[in-house]
């Protein structure tokens, strides 16, 4: 007997496999970080996506580069990651590849061939004076940095990396203060980012404009636990569980449930299920780049 066989193309879904597509995960998991990153070198703002970098200009001077940008912060790592470049970052080489880095600033990426230590509590990088500027200031050979994930107000399922250098830091716990004492969150509110006119090297300025509609909030927050989002923040993939170790206590026994559950699973997964209530819409969240031209530029604010 012959299989009957619906085309790929078909514009109706069978009601059988119109459930979420999360399973797809298992696969995109595994091609990379793919997300575009926002560079503040040479005190300009650039989108860097697939490898090239787009200069975002101010649109009421085409010819000037934008002096600063609004985005909402999707959301911020609570770790202090670090970068190493043995050769040190180069204006421009934003795709190159550093020589070692850590997310979380306890211990060197698992994907690191060769570590330059175990732990960077103990890395001779990681000293302060293991660098000397051109004009003799003295820095660290690993740089600390915060990572954050951010997007325009009027595209939040285009998150990107944004890498708060050291000078920063504290301009962005100020942030964080202003808005615990405002009583509202990072990531419900729009902030304006610019550069400190006063300093020679990049130093950025966080300041809250304003708050996002509920339609935006929820569109946040379910961007927050996508892939590209986890990755850009530098976490374990979610699809891949941690290893055990020896000391880990024993797995829990499965759940027992009971045979009505059991029944519910079963039509759930057979497409008959109740429809479940009705969540914000939010467009899905690639991990590979898309073409610069995706990106509507629009939707990053600006002031003069």
């Amino acid at each position: 007997m012959g299989t009957s066989v619906i085309p790929f193309e078909s514009a109706q879904l069978p009601a059988f496999l119109s459930t979420q597509a999360e399973v797809n995960d298992d696969l995109t998991a595994h091609a990379g970080a793919g997300f575009p990153v926002i560079s503040i070198k040479g005190k300009s703002f650039a989108i860097v996506r697939g490898g090239e970098r787009t200069i975002i200009t101010n649109p009421k001077d085409p010819e000037s580069p934008a002096t600063n940008i609004e985005v909402v912060i999707v959301k911020a790592s609570k770790a202090t990651s670090k970068i190493y470049y043995a050769k040190g970052f180069k204006e421009g080489e934003e795709g190159v590849k550093p020589d070692c880095w850590s997310a979380d600033g306890v211990k060197p990426d698992a994907s690191i061939e060769s570590p330059q230590s175990k732990t960077c509590a103990v890395c001779k990088h990681n000293v302060w004076g293991s660098r000397i500027g051109d004009s003799g200031q003295k820095s660290k050979a690993c740089q600390d940095s915060v990572r954050i994930a951010v997007a325009a107000p009027g595209q939040i399922n285009d998150p990107m990396l944004l890498r708060v250098p050291p000078a920063s830091i504290r301009a962005l716990g100020e942030l964080g203060d202003t808005l615990k004492k405002r009583g509202v969150r990072y990531d419900a509110v729009i902030t304006k980012i610019n550069f400190d006119a006063e300093m020679a090297t990049p130093k950025l300025i966080f300041k809250p404009v304003g708050f996002i509609n509920e339609q935006t909030w929820h569109e946040v927050q379910a961007v927050a636990e996508s892939p590209v989002v986890q990755q850009i923040l530098g976490a374990m993939p979610i699809s891949v569980p941690p290893e055990p170790t020896a000391s880990a206590p024993e797995a829990a026994k499965p759940k027992q449930i009971t045979e009505a559950e059991a029944e519910a699973a079963i039509a759930k997964a057979a497409g008959k299920a109740a429809k479940p209530k009705t969540e914000p819409k939010t467009e899905p969240v690639a991990a590979g780049d898309v073409e610069v031209e995706g990106l509507d530029l629009s939707k990053l604010n600006f002031d003069d």
